[in-house]
């Protein structure tokens, strides 16, 4: 069998438990769909262009496959959205079984060789746990690790909570072990991932909160760094500031999404925070972790932004710079409530607000990537670059795998993706750093 994952890295996590899971039961996987027997293709329904993409993938590979004929599965969040529908439009598919019915495999594999074109769509659980140990689809040098499922936040264009269901913090032990058993595989850089990291245990009060689970996965006695992804700017205590200071092993990195900064919009939006709430928190950040790096998403063309409201947005993000910086456009979904059809920003509209931000944040990007500039710093190598002989890649502490930039590098030696250089920065763009004379390090300080 093989799979295809789209979407988020929360997304592929399931999809490497679907596979861990399936090949325990004997299942064979491979990378070469033309000489697989099951196709899963997990798919993602976030926003209506993820949607299209996940549709066009499944018509693309029942076309691809057609001489094979294999079983096409989909699976995952666009299940969710459509249910019953998704065998009704693509009939080709022989089956589709949704986020909360994983636990069904069997049930669902037996059905689908059966050939009774099988739906399964159930119920999110009361508790999240982990599907089985995963069959890792990238490469085990950096890993990531869920640690709940779902969210409460309820914001007013957003889908999740439906899709996902409601806030479910994982075992700490659970991730524990998960983490020990990647760090002995060879993880150097573990990166831990939720709707909302900073939520983790306000749902059980059994669990520990967020800074508590954290230092229960420092306890694991390996050289590791640890990045915290997708925290809620309201959420981000003194308490994670410190620990995050203090603690070598965690990255002076934070996700903070933000979408907007706008109290009318953010109000909108559903956020629980206001402008004036994400400045003290910035300023409070910037004071406290004085080298930390901060990565944001932001949205534009939401439901009644007018064109003062992102101007405001484009002064915040000047006056607060962000080294990294994702924007997309707002798309209506259905069973959100964010804003009435009169209420609609045009497409071309929020596609112009749209470039003229990113244009503003390449420019930002430029200068906050020059302070790098003659610093020597430890990078991670992730592979051969193809810009020429002896060039190689790879990322320090301040780039998140998969969404930030790389540093290139020329090297005399030929370093083994996964292994350790120490290199001194000489030329900074606004997304990827160059670096030179790199040597190579063994074993990392912290």
């Amino acid at each position: 069998m093989a799979a295809v994952s789209l979407g988020c890295s929360k997304n592929r996590i399931d999809t490497e438990e679907i596979l861990g899971y399936l090949a325990r039961q004997g299942y064979i996987l491979t990378d070469h769909y033309n000489s697989a027997d099951v196709i899963f293709i997990n798919t993602c329904g976030f926003i209506e262009q993820a949607q299209q993409e996940s549709i066009n993938t499944l018509l693309d590979m029942i076309e691809a496959t057609r001489q094979n004929k294999p079983k096409i599965v989909a699976a995952g969040c666009l299940v969710e959205v459509f249910g019953d529908k998704i065998l009704k439009n693509i009939p080709e598919l022989d089956g589709a079984i949704g986020v909360h019915s994983y636990r069904d495999l069997d049930q669902f594999m037996e059905k689908l060789f059966a050939g009774e074109g099988p739906v399964l769509k159930n119920s999110p659980p009361k508790t999240y746990s982990s599907l089985s140990p995963r069959v890792l689809t990238t490469p085990i040098y950096s890993a990531s690790v869920k640690i709940a499922e779902g969210c409460n936040n309820r914001c007013h264009y957003c889908m999740i909570p439906e899709i996902r269901g409601p806030y479910r913090s994982r075992d700490p032990e659970e991730i524990a072990l998960e983490i020990k058993d990647l760090l002995e595989q060879g993880a150097f850089e573990i990166n831990i991932l939720a709707q909302d990291t900073t939520a983790y245990g306000t749902d059980s009060e059994a669990y520990p909160d967020l800074c508590g689970l954290l230092k229960r996965i420092l306890e694991l006695d390996y050289n590791f760094r640890l990045r915290i992804m997708y925290t809620y700017p309201s959420r981000i205590t003194d308490q994670l500031i410190d620990l995050i200071r203090e603690e070598n092993r965690i990255c002076n990195y934070l996700d903070v999404p933000i979408q907007h900064s706008s109290d009318h919009i953010l109000e909108r939006m559903g956020r629980l925070y206001r402008r004036q709430n994400l400045t003290a928190l910035f300023d409070k950040l910037r004071f406290r972790i004085p080298d930390l790096v901060l990565r944001t998403t932001v949205m534009v063309g939401h439901p009644g932004e007018t064109r003062r409201q992102f101007l405001d947005l484009l002064n915040f993000i000047e006056e607060y710079p962000f080294e990294n910086l994702g924007a997309f456009t707002y798309c209506h979904q259905e069973n959100t409530f964010a804003g009435t059809p009169d209420q609609q920003v045009p497409a071309r509209v929020a596609g112009r607000r749209y470039k003229e931000l990113m244009i503003r944040q390449k420019k930002i990007a430029l200068l906050t990537n020059q302070k790098y500039l003659g610093m020597r710093l430890p990078i991670l190598v992730e592979g051969v670059s193809r810009i020429g002989p002896r060039w190689y890649y790879g990322r320090t502490e301040y780039q998140a795998p998969e969404v930030d930039g790389s540093v290139y590098f020329r090297s005399r030696f030929c370093p083994e993706p996964g292994s350790w250089v120490s290199a001194e920065i000489k030329a900074a763009g606004p997304y990827n750093l160059l670096a030179v004379n790199p040597v190579p390090v063994d074993r990392m300080p912290w």
